[in-house]
């Protein structure tokens, strides 16, 4: 068993993620800001369903916030997770520097944390987009 920290856990891929680990008897620490990026309502919908379950907790959290990171981290965690990010390409053009803000230096504070607690395993990943049947492959955007 393995005590992991997920960022995003309230997002689609951040919750499917929680299911699976919790299925396989791993412990999960959740935080998620709980923006607006789409309806609320789904994400809480996702941690309702986690928030039942043996071995999850949640933090709402935004990964921007170094003090409240530092305040809930935890040199237990085996690896952290960062599936944090602020989704919507067409809303990035609109406003690039709240995606910078979270995906980059949100990015960097977990990289930190991680240091300043020895947490030596760290798994990014993100997607912005889902593609259709009729996309062309190789995508390019």
């Amino acid at each position: 068993m393995a005590n992991y920290l997920l960022t995003g856990s309230a997002g689609f891929i951040g919750a499917r993620v929680a299911e699976l680990l919790l299925s396989n008897g791993h412990v999960v620490v959740g935080i998620d800001n709980l923006n607006d990026a789409y309806d609320t309502r789904l994400k809480r919908w996702r941690l309702d369903e986690l928030e039942g379950r043996d071995r999850f907790t949640f933090h709402r959290l935004d990964i921007c916030d170094l003090p409240g990171l530092r305040k809930m981290f935890d040199s237990s965690f085996d690896a952290v997770i960062n599936l944090a990010a602020r989704a919507g390409v067409r809303h990035s053009v609109e406003d690039p520097w709240v995606y910078f803000e979270t995906n980059v230096t949100g990015t960097l504070n977990l990289l930190e944390a991680c240091k300043e607690f020895g947490v030596g395993k760290f798994v990014l990943a993100s997607t912005s987009s889902v593609y259709g049947e009729d996309t062309p492959r190789p995508f390019s955007e």
